[in-house]
Parts: C-alpha cells; structure tokens; sequence
C-alpha cells in the first residue's frame, strides 16, 4: 500500500454503510480506499441468509446514487405493520396508505445487496479496494492522518469507521462511548408459512422480549424473517430453552400466518448498545455500527447507519468542492451536529421500547393496554410514528 493523493478518503469496513459512503463520494471524483480484515471473495459471500430492513428514507438516499432500481426489484414492500402485546387483541395498526409516501419499508435479502453493492465498487475509477488488511495503528501528521497496517501504510486526508460495533477504528483513535448491555439474545432465522403474509410486519411485545416477523420476497408470499429476542439465560437454562426452541416459537407465533412448513437454523446475537459521545477526533470519523449500534426492537440499525453515510458524504463533498480541507474539524463537526438529534432520539425510543414492554408491573402492564388503544385511534399519533420510522423526519440543524 502506498500513499494516495490529496483529498482522499480512507474507510476502514466494507459494509454496507461503508459501501454507500464509498460510492457517494467517488462518484464526485473524490479517490477512495476502501479496506477491509477479509478479503472480497469471503465479503461477497452469496451464501448469507440473513434480510436487511431498509426504511422509505433510506430507499431515497439508495435512489440518489444509483442504486435503488436494482436493490427494488429484489425487495419486498411493508405495507402494514401490527403492533401488539403478546398475541393479544389491544393492538396498533400502521397503514402505508395513510401516509401515501410509499412502503413503511422493504425487505431484501443480504446476499443481493452485497452483489449490487460490490457491481458497483468494482467498477468504480476511484475506489480501491485493500482486502485482508489489519489495521495496526493511527499517526495524525498535520494535514494528513496515516494508518498503519499489516500490508503497509496509507496516508489519506481523513479515515473513516466503518468496522462495526466492536470497531478498532475506534479503539486507535480513542473515540470516547456510552456502553448499555440489555442481557438479551436476539435469535435470527427464517421461516416458510402456509398463509400469504400479505406485506404486512408483525411486531410482539413478550415479557422476555419482542418478536418481530418481517416479510420476505418468494413467489407465494409465504416466507418471513424473524428476529426474536430472550433474556439471556444461564447455560443449564437456555439448553433446556433451545431444546424447546419451536415450541417455544409457535407460543409466541400463534399461527399468524398458517402453518410453519420450514424453519432455517437461527443465528444468535448477545444485544447491548452503545453511543459515542462525538463520533470524530483528530481526522478520524465514524459512521454505521461504530458510531452508535441499537437495539433491533424497530429494525432500525443500517437505516441510522445509512443517514450517517449520506451526511458525512455531503459535508466531505461541500468541502472538496469549496477546496477546504474535507478531514478538518470544521468539516467532522458539522457532519457530527447534523446527526446528533436523530442518533439520540432514535436510540431513546427504542431503548425506552425495550424497557417499557420488558416491565410487567400490573400497573404499567394495563396503562399499556390502554395506551396501544388509544394510539391505535388517533391517526395523529400514528403518521407522526410512520414519518420517524421511514426515515422521513429532518433533524439536520
């Protein structure tokens, strides 16, 4: 690896939200070197299961650089999503037609979005892409910043984080964090049902945690993503838990959508957050999973993420086009105080979300009886829910 030119762009983690920022800012000409620990044989890995929720916000931001017509024809649209306590009948019912501002989201599975996404870094001018790097550490050189690596060195104006929730971006740069762990797992996995799902989202409040059925692209209609989530038990416990494991499922399930025909082997995840206190130091920024990670209550994780890419890449290239120095603090400090309310009000909600519906004090378990009621009647109330949740509020300042 060897030194790039002025202006260039360093992003540590070709995921998702790595991929996007990558391919906003070389479109303007601006060079990128994009990194990663794998290499992109093991990245494009089309054998991965798991679905994506990309929200009518995002599809927007996919749309500006490109992407979205070919990411759509593999989605599959939510046009209703159901809310509700267990599998009782005091419920919250959001509509996409109350809105008419398209789907409430899509769901699309992770092995096209890597294609698409990968199509088109490969057959970008400006982005080189560095497999199997480990990045060693961060030396900070007036106007540039140096990143060392097992392969070498490159010098860049900038680096940016895009290495997920356990980032070592982060680490070198010594980036301050909140850090919350919910004692949760979060068990991924799809299933194939008898019935249609009709479009529609399924979203149970348990005493253990919310079960959350998303629906899948097929040609009958009739596969979901499920994202479940437990209290994280001792081992004895959560043995006897996985033994029971269907059972366990179809409790909960209920045969909303007919019969389970086929379940796929569930992945599992051990749920905490947390959030940076600013998300930039010395040339060096974060975006995605490395700057903040949520809880996955509302399916808002990359959606987050993504608004960090299309932000940072509009401050990055304000600045390269004014001919100002895109890694300056000036620069980072906009991007960081564009994103704050959002980052903060989306992590608030879902972690006040899992709290609430966690707690089964008698008296709460009833006030949110009522209150699922009530919200269900007012359509106020749910617009102003759809808005925040498609990604569709502004609260750029």
């Amino acid at each position: 690896m060897s030194k790039i030119k002025k202006h260039s762009v360093t992003i540590v983690g070709s995921g998702f939200v790595g991929m996007i920022l990558a391919i906003k800012i070389a479109k303007k000409g601006i060079n990128v070197t994009l990194i990663d620990k794998s290499n992109k044989k093991n990245l494009s890995n089309i054998k991965d299961s798991r679905t994506t929720a990309i929200s009518q916000g995002s599809a927007r931001i996919l749309d500006e650089i490109g992407l979205w017509s070919k990411i759509s024809k593999k989605c599959q649209p939510i046009k209703n999503i159901i809310v509700t306590e267990g599998i009782s009948n005091d419920k919250i019912h959001f509509n996409s037609g109350d809105l008419k501002e398209g789907a409430l989201g899509y769901i699309v599975d992770n092995k096209y979005l890597k294609k698409i996404f990968f199509e088109e870094i490969n057959k970008s001018p400006t982005i080189f892409f560095r497999g199997n790097i480990i990045i060693q550490n961060i030396i900070h050189q007036n106007e540039e910043v140096k990143l060392i690596t097992n392969k070498g060195s490159v010098v860049s104006s900038v680096i940016i984080g895009a290495d997920g929730r356990y980032s070592k971006t982060r680490f070198l740069a010594n980036i301050k964090y909140y850090f919350h762990n919910y004692n949760q797992i979060a068990y991924v996995f799809n299933i194939t049902h008898s019935k249609s799902h009709g479009s529609l989202a399924l979203e149970r409040f348990f005493p253990s945690g919310p079960l959350a059925l998303l629906p899948m692209k097929s040609q009958k209609n009739n596969k979901s993503s499920v994202v479940w989530t437990i209290k994280n038990l001792d081992r004895k416990h959560l043995h006897k838990f996985e033994k029971n494991f269907k059972i366990e499922f179809l409790e909960r399930y209920n045969h909303y959508f007919g019969k389970i025909e086929n379940f796929s082997k569930p992945k599992t995840y051990d749920l905490n957050v947390f959030s940076c206190h600013e998300p930039f130091k010395n040339r060096v920024v974060l975006i995605g999973d490395a700057n903040q990670a949520i809880h996955p209550i509302a399916g808002q994780g990359l959606n987050l993420g993504i608004r960090d890419s299309n932000i940072l890449a509009d401050s990055i290239i304000e600045a390269y086009n004014l001919g100002m120095d895109i890694g300056s603090e000036i620069v980072l400090r906009k991007y960081s105080r564009k994103r704050n309310i959002d980052k903060r009000l989306l992590f608030q909600a879902t972690h006040q979300l899992n709290a609430i519906f966690s707690n089964q004090n008698y008296f709460l378990k009833n006030a949110r009886k009522l209150g699922l009621r009530i919200f269900n009647k007012s359509n106020f109330l749910k617009k102003q829910s759809m808005i925040f949740a498609m990604g569709l509020r502004n609260f750029e300042i």
